[in-house]
């Protein structure tokens, strides 16, 4: 008999368990595809809902049953079977969220899992050989991943994220697939359209031109109009650079808007990297800058090009607006919940939560900031105390996922002080690039008061 992995949508179309786990494995390991534990994500995906396979689930999608853990048979198998613990911390945590590497090891054991299972819930079977046999013989097969994420209590923090990178793939290709079943039709899954995409050429000669404008209405001979030239001409130049760390050391009204945007663009076109991701400390700041891009780029490529994604964004005015503005907004908050789209502007809190957090739904985006150029803006308001932390995330994003991370700020914090800290975690340690050329110098020609 067919087993199915949810329950009838508005069509009265069950979405076979087969189809989901097949579509789920294939989606994460495409997110993958560009780096490390692609297989291993693939292998997360076929036996993320395994235990969906039983009779208990299957009386339970018609309300004759509840309680059930329909995770952790998977998570058992992936790590006693295939040997991939990182497959087993996805699979086990997609749900409830990342465990523990102690609590992981309690499923080695199901019954005495289920005896004293954390969130006192029924494994829906513990029996994985009976599982297996009912996943082999709907057609699906795994194996064990040629180079497995080595993982142990000593977990160094590049493995860390390499993990936390197939759990984020897992849980977005896992809403998404089931979104798509519960939106289909009497002819199958109707998938949500994918955000736009990039365009980084396009983008930065629109952008080029809006700066060409500014530069028209400003006096030449202005220091402020020499300094942004100036600098604008050193993000132009670094762009063309490699992948990795970066400072900006620039003064308050310099122009770092609009320059940052224009590295980022061009470092993009360069590398054929796909998103723009810009991290500023304060609301008030965030909504500012969302503006000015949107401004800048709305009317040539549409309005999710760039998405603003805070704890503010998209409230107020909600009586006054019209249907395409609900669904406009519709759209934009289902475009948040996994950054699939251009040029994304969030908060520090969200970027921290997506690279240390253990829900689901916050680390869901992480691994959208593969091959992406990512730029802190204020970056001196950084918590201190996960500074050290924080850095080598951001250092291991910049050389191991072929990305670039931009510091930005007048008052560039002393980080580079820290590379002896944050070596141990990360081999390539913090060891950023000034992008500016004589930051000092620049800030000399600014200067409007003197202190005595």
């Amino acid at each position: 008999m067919e087993k199915f992995a949810h329950s009838e949508n508005r069509y009265d179309v069950k979405h076979t368990l087969r189809q989901h786990l097949s579509h789920v494995a294939s989606l994460t390991e495409s997110y993958l595809i560009n780096g490390t534990g692609h297989s291993e994500g693939k292998l997360a995906g076929l036996l993320h809902d395994l235990g969906k396979y039983s009779d208990l689930f299957q009386r339970r999608l018609e309300g004759k049953e509840s309680g059930l853990d329909h995770w952790t048979a998977g998570a058992w198998v992936a790590m006693a079977k295939c040997q991939s613990l990182a497959a087993a911390f996805a699979v086990y945590g997609h749900h409830v969220g990342l465990p523990s590497f102690q609590e992981l090891k309690c499923i080695s054991k199901l019954v005495e899992f289920e005896e004293s299972h954390p969130y006192g819930l029924r494994l829906s079977d513990s029996d994985c050989e009976h599982l297996m046999a009912r996943f082999t013989e709907d057609g699906l097969t795994v194996n064990k991943p040629a180079n497995p994420i080595f993982i142990s209590n000593a977990l160094s923090l590049g493995d860390m994220l390499d993990q936390r990178r197939i759990f984020s793939a897992l849980t977005d290709a896992d809403f998404l697939d089931t979104e798509a079943h519960f939106n289909g039709d009497e002819n199958g899954k109707v998938y949500r359209d994918p955000g736009p995409a990039l365009q980084a050429d396009k983008a930065l000669e629109i952008l080029h031109a809006e700066l060409d404008r500014l530069s028209a209405n400003s006096d030449p001979g202005n220091a402020i109009t020499q300094v942004r030239k100036t600098i604008l001409n050193n993000c132009l130049g670094a762009a063309n650079s490699s992948t990795g760390l970066f400072t900006l050391t620039a003064p308050t009204g310099s122009g770092k808007t609009l320059a940052m945007l224009a590295f980022a663009l061009q470092h993009a076109a360069k590398h054929k990297l796909r998103r723009v991701v810009m991290v500023i400390p304060y609301l008030t700041i965030t909504e500012q800058t969302a503006k000015i891009y949107r401004d800048l780029f709305e009317d040539h490529f549409g309005p999710h090009y760039v998405l603003e994604h805070h704890s503010l964004a998209g409230m107020g005015k909600e009586n006054s607006r019209s249907d395409a503005e609900q669904e406009q907004e519709r759209q934009r908050r289902l475009l948040s919940e996994n950054w699939d789209a251009p040029i994304v502007i969030t908060t520090s809190v969200q970027m921290l939560e997506s690279l240390f957090s253990n829900r689901p739904s916050s680390c869901r985006k992480l691994h959208r900031l593969s091959e992406s150029v990512i730029l802190f803006d204020e970056v001196q308001t950084l918590p201190l105390h996960l500074s050290v932390p924080t850095l080598a995330a951001l250092s291991h994003l910049a050389h191991q996922w072929r990305s670039s991370v931009v510091f930005s700020t007048a008052t560039q914090p002393a980080f580079q002080h820290l590379d002896s800290q944050v070596a141990p975690l990360v081999d390539s340690g913090w060891q950023p690039r000034e992008i500016v050329s004589q930051p000092q110098q620049m800030a000399d020609q600014l200067r409007r008061v003197t202190y005595h």
